[in-house]
């Protein structure tokens, strides 16, 4: 990987921390992502016309991606990322749902088009549909303006059961759990076929860039690191129905990749834990609390059991998530309760000298361990 904004010693160690993060040979740790967006100057893009072309604008895309990846200082072990996408309901677009974009709010909705699962025995990705297209465009370009800037990230992917959700409307959905379990299954076999292909057909443009790889969760690798687990949906269901009708899913997904974070989504996922404790390929566990809810140092007996486990952990401390925690202190208490070698921070500074702090006590923190 190769970036212009990170000195050549710095990037350097900061892509040896990460792969030896995902082989359980992190030393010094944690592992920490830290950034200060904004921190450097650089020249304003002019927007578009329109609020959707602030996603569907190729050019100013492109542009306002290396605004903001070029205005940011890079600490720690961060690297810069760009994720194209349209949104959370991506993939349901793709499978043929109306979209509808909300680029100022970071989000997207559709409509489910799912009135009976009898008409759509086979869900499939139609070359020709224009989000579709779009999407490829929008990574192909990125793999082409991030040459020796920037490493283009997998897709956001809201498959599985979250995709069932969005295309066939969350009520109903929860009705077929008891009224029709055989479609479930089958429109479950179909996403974690779907699946595999966007991430094939990501890798094929992604991959001979030389950059490595990412997500819209951070991390790195050179080979295929994949977010696996989008199931907001899950906080709905039992863990019988989560083993019954989304085991197979992500047991496949994390065969699929080369390494794998879990996206575990608020308190009402938790109840889910033991059965992705048992998932064997499953690398790490991002856990976030959720707007309001306590700090991560306030979670240690569900952290400590991810470890005991077997997993990595991963949290998050941004915007609207603990973004104005006193971090000195949270690494106080995480890297005295939890191994801070199978430990990754993710977090964003309004000061370079405040991050480049953090930094250096994340360190020392981890050594006091």
């Amino acid at each position: 990987m190769k970036t212009i904004w990170i000195e050549e010693k710095q990037l350097s160690l900061a892509l040896q921390r990460n792969e030896a993060f995902w082989r359980g040979e992190l030393e010094e740790g944690p592992l920490l992502w830290m950034t200060a967006p904004g921190a450097k100057p650089s020249q304003p893009v002019p927007e578009p016309a329109s609020e959707d072309e602030l996603w569907t604008n190729v050019d100013y895309v492109m542009a306002a991606a290396e605004r903001a990846l070029g205005g940011t200082h890079y600490a720690g072990d961060a690297l810069p990322v760009f994720c194209p996408w349209l949104g959370p309901d991506q993939f349901a677009a793709w499978l043929g749902a109306d979209l509808e974009l909300r680029p100022r709010q970071n989000t997207s909705w559709c409509k489910p088009f799912v009135r009976d699962w009898a008409e759509h025995p086979q869900l499939r990705i139609d070359p020709e549909n224009q989000w579709w297209r779009l999407y490829l465009q929008l990574l192909r370009e990125s793999v082409r303006a991030g040459a020796g800037k920037w490493v283009t990230g997998y897709p956001d992917l809201h498959t599985g059961i979250d995709a069932l959700s969005a295309i066939r409307g969350p009520e109903d959905l929860a009705m077929d759990f008891t009224n029709n379990p055989d479609a479930i299954h089958h429109a479950m076999r179909q996403m974690t076929d779907l699946w595999k292909f966007v991430v094939d057909t990501a890798s094929e443009i992604i991959l001979p860039a030389g950059q490595g790889t990412s997500n819209w969760t951070m991390g790195w690798s050179k080979d295929r690191f994949l977010c696996v687990g989008q199931n907001d949906f899950s906080c709905m269901i039992s863990p019988a129905m989560f083993e019954t009708f989304c085991r197979r899913d992500n047991l496949e997904c994390c065969a699929h990749a080369d390494h794998s974070l879990y996206h575990l989504d608020g308190p009402g996922a938790v109840r889910h834990v033991p059965l992705l404790l048992r998932l064997e390929q499953l690398d790490c566990i991002q856990w976030i609390q959720g707007a309001g809810n306590p700090l991560p140092s306030q979670w240690l007996d569900l952290l400590r059991r991810i470890q005991a486990g077997g997993k990595s952990i991963q949290l998050y401390y941004g915007e609207g998530h603990g973004g104005d925690a006193d971090l000195k202190h949270e690494l106080d208490v995480l890297c005295g309760a939890l191994d801070p070698t199978r430990l990754f921070i993710w977090a964003t500074a309004d000061l370079v000298q405040t991050a480049e702090d953090i930094v250096r006590y994340s360190r020392r923190a981890g050594l006091r361990q």
